[in-house]
Formats: C-alpha cells, sequence, structure tokens
C-alpha cells in the first residue's frame, strides 16, 4: 500500500525508464553486424548495466531514512525485521519486471541486437536479474552503514571495483593477479558476462572498412589481409563472435548459465544478509545521551553576584530596572495582574485585528483562519490552545511573519505602528523542532545567532556578554562547551537541553516579542514544568511578551499563564482574555454561556477542550456576540493608542531586515560551515577515504603502464574511471548540502542571514575539502600508475582533475538544491550522470555518435572536455610499440616483402608494420599516441580551451546553486 500510495515515485520511475531507454537507444542505434558495431555492441550492453546501477544506488537514502520507522514499530512489537526485509523483496517483483519490460523493449531494437525470442527473453532475464541483485546490494550498503555519508562511500567503492572489474574496461588476460578477484565477489561483472555471451555466441561479424588490414584500392585478395579484431583469423572475411569475446575479453561462451546462477545467487545471499542485519543491527539513538565536550573550551570570566541579577535582564533596555532586585521565587510570579500603563508604554505590544488566511486547493481557495483579534502586551503570558488542527501553529507562523504560501489578510502592529522589515529579526521564533547545528558547541550557537541578529552598534564583547547572560539564566553553564549533536545518535545534549538551547537562541538577539510553538513537546513532565517556569520568569522580571501554542498542558503548567486564546476546528476564535486565579475567570465564561459545570479535580485546560469539541452549542458564535470579544477590541484600540503617543524604539538600523551586510553574514557562515567540517571526521574521512582507496585500486589496477597497445587504451580507461570516480563524489556531496539547508530553512527564518550568503558559503567551504580530497587522489594514482612524467603534463593533469573534483561538486549541489530532500536527489542524480558519462566519448567514438546527439550532449559535455584534456595531454607525441600478441599477422603474396606488398599503404595508414623484409607481416594499429586520440576527434591543441569550458560549467553550476538558493522555498508554511 505504501508503495503504490506513492504514485509521482511510481511514474517517475516508468518515465525515467522509458525516456533512457530511448537516450541510450539512440546512442546505439541499428548497431550492425560488422566490425564497426563490435565494440558499441558490448558498449550497448554496459551501458545498459550502468544505468541499472547508477538508478539502484537510490536504495541507499531510502534504508538509512525508512529504518527509523521500522525501529519504531521493532520496539512496538509490530513485526520482525526480517519480515519487512523479505516483504520488500517481494514488492520490488512486480514493479521492477514492469521497469525491465519497459526498458528492454525499447532499447533492445532501438540498438538492433540480436533479433530473436530467445536473445531477448535472455536479456530480460539478465537485466531483471541484475537490477534485482544491484537493488538488494545497496539496500544491503545502507542498511550496514550508520548514517548516509558512510553509506555513500561504501556504496561508491563498490561501484567502482564492479565497474573496474566488470571485464569490460579491462578484459580479464591483462588484469593484474592480485585484483582479478574482484570480478566475482560482485553481482554486475556476472550480469555483463552473461549478456555479452548471450549477444556474441551466435554472431558473424563481417570485417569492413578500415579494419580490414591492409586496405583500399589494390587489396582485393582476402587470403593476403586480416581483420583487425580480436578473435580474428588470416584470410577470413568474418570473425565469430565467441572467437571475439574469447580473445578480446577471456569470456567463453560455455559459462553463460554459470553466471546467471552466479547473479541469482547473489540476489538470494544479499536477501538473506538483509533479514539478519535489520533483525539484529540497529543503529541510532539508544535511549540516553553522551555529552561530548570541547577539547580546548574557550576562557570564560566567572560569574559573579552581579552577573547573576545581570542575567535576568538581558533581553531589552527595559528590564534594566527589574534586574536591581532579587527575582521573586517562581510561586510568586504567577497571577501578579495585569501590567500597568507604564509598563504597556515601557514593553513592547503586539496587536491583530480580523486576520483571516487562505490558501489555495484546488479550484479555488479555502479559508483557514477566520477574524481572528487579539493582543499580547508585555510582563505576560499568553497562551495559544486548541484541538489538533484547531490552526494553532498556523496563526502562530501567521502572527510572525512565516507564512510564505496563501494569503494573509487583517491588521498587525507592533508598538501601535505596521510590522518592520526587522520584524522576524527583532522577535523571537522558538519552533518545535529543534533543528541546531550538531557540530558546534552551545556557547558557540549562541554566539553565532546573537552575532547575526544583534546590530553592529554592538560590540562582539557585548555580544558575547549577553550569551553569557543567557547561557546562566537558562542554566546551560554545564554544557556550554559541549557539542549539541543529533537527537537521532547517542552523542549530543538532551532533548531537555535542546529545548532550552532553542529558546536561549532566540533570547540572545533580545527580541521584542518571544512567539513559541510547543516548546514542551517531547519532553517529559518534569522538564515542561521547568521550561514555563523560566519563560514565567522572563515575562514576569524582565517584562518580556510572550505568545506561545500549548498543547494538553496539565495543570500546574495551565496555571503559569495569564491569558488564553482558544481556537476550534475552522480556525475560529471561541474565547480570548484572562485565565484568572485557578482559571476561575475562563471556567465562569463558559459555565455562563451553557457549559457543564467543571468539576473541582478537573484539569481546567481539559475540560475547556472537551467543552468546545462535544457540546452542541455553537461557540464561535458564542464568541462573536459576546462581551468579552467587544472588550478585546476596546482593548487592542486602547493599546495601540497608547503605544502611538509613547516614542518609538525602532531605529533605522533595527529597521533593517538583516543586522550586518552580505560580507559579514558570508565571514561568520564560513567559519561556521568549515568548523563543522572540520568536526566532521564521518563526513570528510570517509570522503578521503573514497578518494584515496579509489586512488590504490585505479591505480594498481594499470600499475606502471607502457608503451604497447593494450596499457594506451588502459590509460584511456584509468582516465574514464578517475571520472566516474568523481561523478560518484556527488553522492557524498549532498547528504551536507541538505543538512546546510535544513539549517539555513530555519535561521532564514529570523533574519539571521540570506539566500546568497548562504549559496557563496556552502559551495566556498566545500570547494577547499574538495580540492583536499582531489589532492589525495592525484598524488597517490599518478605516480603509481606511471603517467607521464613531464612536468608541464603533471602541472595539468593535477589542476585539471582539482577542477573536475569542483564540477562534481558544484553539480551534486545544483541537484540538491532543486530536490526537497535526498531521496529525490539521489533519483535525479542518473538523469544528469549517465547522459555526461555515456556521451563523454569514451564509451563511443565521435564519429559513430548519431548528428542530433553530437550537437546536443557531446559538444555541450563538460565531461567530453575533460576526457580529451587528459588522453591527449597523456599520450601526446608518445611512441606506441606493440606487444608479440598485439600484432595483427597477414601474409604478402608469393614473390613480394611485406614493404612490397604494403610499404605504399601504411606511408598513409596510422600504425607500423614490423618485418617489412619478411613475407610474414606484423600490424600494429598505432605508432604514436595521437595517432588513437584522433579516432575519438581529441587533439592536443584544445587543452587549454577544453579546461576554459570545465571552468565554465563549474561557474554555470555555482550559478544554478545561487538562483535556487534565491528561489527555492525552503520555508513553505
Amino acid at each position: 500500500m505504501i508503495f503504490i500510495g506513492n504514485r509521482n515515485a511510481i511514474a517517475f520511475k516508468v518515465i525515467y525508464n522509458i525516456g533512457f531507454a530511448v537516450l541510450l537507444g539512440f546512442f546505439f542505434v541499428n548497431l550492425q553486424a560488422n566490425s564497426y558495431s563490435t565494440f558499441l555492441r558490448g558498449g550497448a550492453l554496459f551501458t545498459a548495466l550502468l544505468l541499472s546501477t547508477l538508478t539502484s544506488q537510490s536504495e541507499i537514502p531510502k534504508a538509512v531514512t525508512g529504518r527509523l520507522v521500522m525501529y519504531k514499530h521493532k520496539s512496538l512489537a509490530l513485526y520482525r525485521p526480517a519480515a519487512l526485509s523479505i516483504a520488500q523483496t517481494l514488492v520490488d517483483l512486480p514493479f521492477a519486471t514492469f521497469q525491465s519490460v519497459c526498458f528492454t523493449i525499447i532499447f533492445y531494437f532501438l540498438t538492433n541486437l540480436e533479433r530473436t525470442a530467445p536473445h531477448y527473453f535472455r536479456f530480460f532475464l539478465f537485466i531483471w536479474t541484475g537490477s534485482l541483485a544491484l537493488t538488494a546490494m545497496f539496500r544491503l550498503i545502507g542498511n550496514i552503514s550508520p548514517n548516509i555519508d558512510v553509506a555513500h562511500t561504501i556504496s561508491g567503492i563498490g561501484l567502482l571495483v564492479q565497474i573496474l572489474y566488470s571485464g569490460y574496461l579491462q578484459p580479464y588476460s591483462s588484469m593484474h593477479p592480485w585484483f582479478i578477484w574482484f570480478s566475482f565477489i560482485f553481482p554486475l561483472p556476472y550480469a555483463l558476462r552473461a549478456l555479452l555471451i548471450n549477444e556474441f555466441n551466435d554472431l558473424r561479424i563481417r570485417c569492413v572498412g578500415n579494419n580490414l588490414i591492409p586496405g583500399g584500392p589494390g587489396f582485393a585478395d582476402i587470403s593476403n589481409q586480416v581483420c583487425a579484431l580480436p578473435g580474428s583469423r588470416p584470410g577470413q572475411l568474418y570473425v565469430l563472435g565467441r572467437d571475439y569475446l574469447a580473445d578480446g575479453y577471456g569470456i567463453y561462451v560455455n559459462s553463460q548459465w554459470r553466471h546467471f546462477l552466479g547473479l541469482l545467487g547473489y540476489l538470494l545471499v544479499y536477501t538473506l544478509l538483509i533479514a539478519l542485519v535489520m533483525e539484529f543491527v540497529e543503529f541510532g539513538n539508544t535511549g540516553y545521551t553522551i555529552n561530548v565536550y570541547k577539547r580546548y573550551p574557550p576562557h570564560v570570566p566567572v560569574a559573579t553576584e552581579s552577573d547573576e541579577s545581570e542575567s535576568l535582564s538581558i533581553l531589552s533596555e527595559e528590564g534594566a530596572a527589574a534586574a536591581a532586585e532579587k527575582s521573586p521565587p517562581i510561586s510568586e510570579l504567577s497571577g501578579t495582574g495585569g501590567p500597568t500603563d507604564a509598563q504597556i508604554a515601557a514593553g513592547t505590544t503586539f496587536t491583530w485585528h480580523n486576520v483571516n488566511y487562505t490558501v489555495p486547493v484546488a479550484g479555488g481557495r479555502r479559508q483557514l483562519l477566520h477574524d481572528i483579534s487579539g493582543y499580547v502586551k508585555p510582563h505576560q503570558m499568553t497562551a495559544l490552545m486548541g484541538s489538533s488542527g484547531a490552526g494553532k501553529t498556523m496563526l502562530l507562523d501567521a502572527l510572525s511573519q512565516r507564512k510564505t504560501i496563501g494569503k494573509l489578510e487583517g491588521e498587525l502592529l507592533i508598538n501601535g505602528a505596521p510590522q518592520p522589515a526587522s520584524f522576524r529579526r527583532i522577535t523571537g521564533y522558538a519552533e518545535q523542532q529543534d533543528v541546531h547545528a550538531p557540530l558546534v558547541t552551545v556557547r558557540e550557537l549562541l554566539r553565532f545567532s546573537a552575532r547575526l541578529r544583534q546590530p553592529g552598534s554592538v560590540s562582539t564583547a557585548e555580544t558575547e556578554k549577553d550569551v553569557e547572560r543567557v547561557i546562566r539564566l537558562l542554566e546551560l553553564t554545564d554544557i556550554a562547551d559541549c557539542l549539541v549533536g543529533d537527537p537521532e545518535s547517542a552523542d549530543g545534549i538532551s532533548l531537555f537541553a535542546r529545548k532550552l538551547l532553542t529558546i536561549g537562541s532566540e533570547l540572545v538577539a533580545k527580541p521584542k516579542v518571544c512567539f513559541l510553538d510547543e516548546p514542551t513537546s517531547s519532553v517529559d513532565s518534569s522538564s515542561a514544568i521547568k521550561i514555563v517556569q523560566i519563560l514565567r520568569r522572563l515575562a514576569c522580571v524582565e517584562g518580556q511578551t510572550i505568545l506561545c501554542t500549548i498543547h494538553q498542558p496539565s495543570s500546574a503548567i495551565f496555571n503559569e499563564f495569564d491569558r488564553l486564546l482558544l481556537l476550534v476546528r475552522g480556525g475560529h476564535v471561541v474565547y480570548h482574555g484572562d485565565i484568572g486565579d485557578d482559571a476561575h475567570t475562563l471556567i465562569n465564561y463558559f459555565e455562563r454561556n451553557g457549559a457543564p459545570k467543571c468539576p473541582p479535580t478537573a484539569n481546567p485546560a481539559e475540560y475547556i477542550l472537551d467543552v468546545v469539541g462535544g457540546t452542541s452549542i455553537d461557540w464561535p458564535q458564542v464568541w462573536s456576540e459576546s462581551k468579552e470579544r467587544q472588550d478585546v477590541i476596546t482593548e487592542i484600540d486602547r493599546i495601540n493608542t497608547l503605544k502611538s503617543e509613547a516614542e518609538s524604539d525602532v531605529t533605522d538600523v533595527s529597521s533593517r531586515e538583516y543586522a550586518h551586510d552580505v560580507p559579514f553574514q558570508i565571514q561568520h557562515l564560513i567559519s561556521r560551515m568549515y568548523l563543522m567540517q572540520w568536526r566532521n571526521l564521518q563526513y570528510n574521512g570517509t570522503r578521503v577515504a573514497l578518494q584515496a582507496f579509489a586512488a590504490l585500486l585505479i591505480s594498481f589496477t594499470f600499475y606502471r603502464v607502457s608503451n604497447s597497445v593494450t596499457d594506451l587504451q588502459n590509460q584511456v580507461f584509468a582516465v574514464l574511471q578517475s571520472l566516474l570516480i568523481l561523478i560518484l563524489a556527488i553522492n557524498t556531496t549532498q547528504p551536507e548540502y541538505f543538512r546546510q539547508r535544513e539549517l539555513y530553512a530555519r535561521e532564514s527564518s529570523t533574519n539571521q542571514y540570506g539566500w546568497l550568503s548562504f549559496g557563496v558559503s556552502v559551495v566556498l567551504v566545500e570547494w577547499i575539502f574538495m580540492a583536499v580530497a582531489s589532492t589525495v587522489y592525484f598524488a597517490i594514482f599518478y605516480w603509481v600508475a606511471g603517467l607521464n612524467a613531464d612536468g608541464n603534463r603533471v602541472g595539468f593533469f593535477y589542476i585539471t582533475y582539482v577542477m573536475l573534483g569542483l564540477f562534481a561538486m558544484t553539480l551534486g549541489q545544483a541537484i540538491a538544491a532543486f530536490s526537497p530532500n535526498d531521496l529525490i536527489a539521489s533519483m535525479l542524480n542518473p538523469v544528469f550522470v549517465t547522459p555526461l558519462a555515456v556521451g563523454s566519448g569514451a564509451f563511443i567514438p565521435y564519429s559513430k555518435i548519431p548528428l542530433l546527439l553530437q550537437k546536443v550532449i557531446y559538444n555541450a559535455n563538460p565531461l567530453r572536455y575533460f576526457m580529451e584534456a587528459l588522453v591527449v595531454n597523456q599520450l601526446h607525441d608518445v611512441q606506441i610499440r606493440c606487444r608479440p600478441k598485439e600484432f595483427y599477422q597477414f601474409t604478402s603474396p608469393a614473390g613480394m616483402s611485406c614493404g612490397d606488398y604494403a610499404g605504399g599503404w601504411i606511408q598513409s595508414a596510422p600504425g607500423y608494420i614490423d618485418g617489412l623484409d619478411g613475407s610474414s607481416c606484423r600490424y600494429c594499429p598505432y605508432s604514436v599516441g595521437d595517432e588513437y586520440t584522433s579516432t575519438l576527434n581529441w587533439f592536443f591543441v584544445h587543452r587549454w580551451r577544453n579546461f576554459c569550458i570545465v571552468l565554465g560549467f563549474v561557474m554555470f553550476n555555482v550559478f544554478l546553486v545561487l538562483f535556487m538558493c534565491r528561489f527555492y522555498k525552503v520555508n513553505k508554511r
């Protein structure tokens, strides 16, 4: 039901498979059974599996995020986790079948693979089984990983090994013995071998064109020619597909079903392992928290008695007089009476009159809030209550200017004047979800909030002093230098401390009004009472103006509030007024208007919710006709008149939308992001580990490449693997972007910084660490692989590789920037990566790419320019010498030497002939590296042009990130 209910995802995957079947089919369209299409035929099969592999990676975020729900169900003993694992696999079967049918029918017949029923159905079987096995593999990786960063690193390594040792990019005959076993421990090589055997087993490959050696006018006798194709025999005009596989790849056709059984075995093993891991392995919060302290805490002066007094007056200047006296006990703060006119004039008031809120819906608009009027005054706490769905949080968002969707109407005045541009910054909003940067300390987080929200006229010393006062006020001194941590893990402060930190991050801004959304949720009853008592002290002692939503409070908590604004479903007001001692005023209002009498032992909060939700009385109508409502309207007018006669405290500085300019915001954002990155060993450690492991694997795979034809191609594939590992870095970049964007969503709602500051900072900080990771890869890979040692070539390879790392990073951020979450991003990644990789010129030579795709994808492909730049940088002017087994042999006619027979032809053809004086001629396809790169339409003179083009693509990606930061709504409310 869950799977079928997500119809958008199903539709996306169907369109995705059909779209890529058409795209890849046109890349390899109408392959013929000749020597020109032989390499492309294998490339088509490899690309089909590569697409399935990249698509299956979307299982990782689903596995990591979905297990939290499974842990909850497991704790309630609803089902065995192993049963869920098996159910997921069974649900995959029908849809995987449907996806494979959609893809294979279009792709198979567009590419003109062997058009017989047995060949197609075997192709379908291998693709279908391979897709299931790869999906299970990535699901297993997600389940064994403690977090998404580790999962992406493991999956990147696994994907790299499978591609490298699939047997396509590097034949088994040229693999080093120390790594060849990699080709037998993953499913993708088994699937590819089975597909290759299915396609080439019955194929007869005609030798045509330049593949016939020597060729051209005057060479008509096939007995003195040879086909320049693995598996060819002198004097034969065709090559058997099975011979091509045996000589070129070391794959033998009698092993097809053995490979399929190996693929099926991995599917079963992965399914069993997933069930065992889900049953016995559990990550995340274990029910307790561990405080992790900063190693070198900052020096903070010891608090004095005067400091303790000052901590009670940190919010505004008008609280200074109250700080001179010792705070009374909490029991004496409740019920102290309403504020005097002098206190109202000195403090902050906020009123709203006839507030209406409508949202667009299918077929029109729907009104969610109806003619709501009210006010909050200094020295008072107002509770905003209602049943679920009554619109409590909606009204709070509307009053605090957090709504981004719909139309808000009505008069909202702060101190009798319209809300200034700085309203969201100069007021506090403690959200219900405690979203904080996990890798900063409590003190660092509060300082960051204070610096960006207090005006520039406030010195750093004074800002830090205010932070220390808040820490003492909220009793956070013992954990001030403790990392905030993640609530889903055991490392970090408790849920109660997180609630206090949420409140404290608003208090350091010295807010005029405090809005709080259910501050007592997710904590135990004793902690909830402590939170409300702290709020009570803020209101009574410091004169703070507080509006707070509260859900099903206890009697003790409810009695701490002065006033109540009560809503019912539909966004209607049923009461707004004083609560009174022991809720006498509130209860009297409802009893007077027909409600049943409140039992003496009842909780007043529960009583009024039962009354408005369980009686037939039209309470909104009762309220609209009541004297109390008219008193509210009269009081709103009186408050605004009183405040309009007082001097305004909104200066030119405080009326600015942001307290500081963009450079100041970027400076502090980069400092915090860099600090978080530095402390995030799992993220950056796994990223560097991925690059280091990949460098070792690829360099030892192509260890000390020589100047033979095979190693010439190996150098190209080594560069291609370098490209693929950076593309895999897209997956590792995106989770961090989403974490930073979650912080931006909360902090931008209080106008701490803007979209430009966030976009520039998140890109620049990632650049630093990506450049370091790319440098690690280069330092290991380049020298171990034995690439061109010329200083100019080394330097160019390094800066181009770093530039590609920046491209991959910014592309990942650009994709994430217009994705709502990492699951959608992981589904979109192959949409961008697959066409770029296939159209880079490494899988399909330029001359074989259809004209339309040359113009649309090849010429606009940054990976093509990267491949060309690094391949020609490596192979330019490199002399090629064939190994004995790399020569293609043919005999000259009787009475003629090789020089007499083919000497004229070789002068205009690429390569060279060994043994021109004899009659047994040995032909090497290339004599210099440039001859090979010219077949790909790649040239050394394009080196720096290509570098500049890749740089241009990096800048374009940065522009996309900034563009989406500007227009993508992160706070959809």
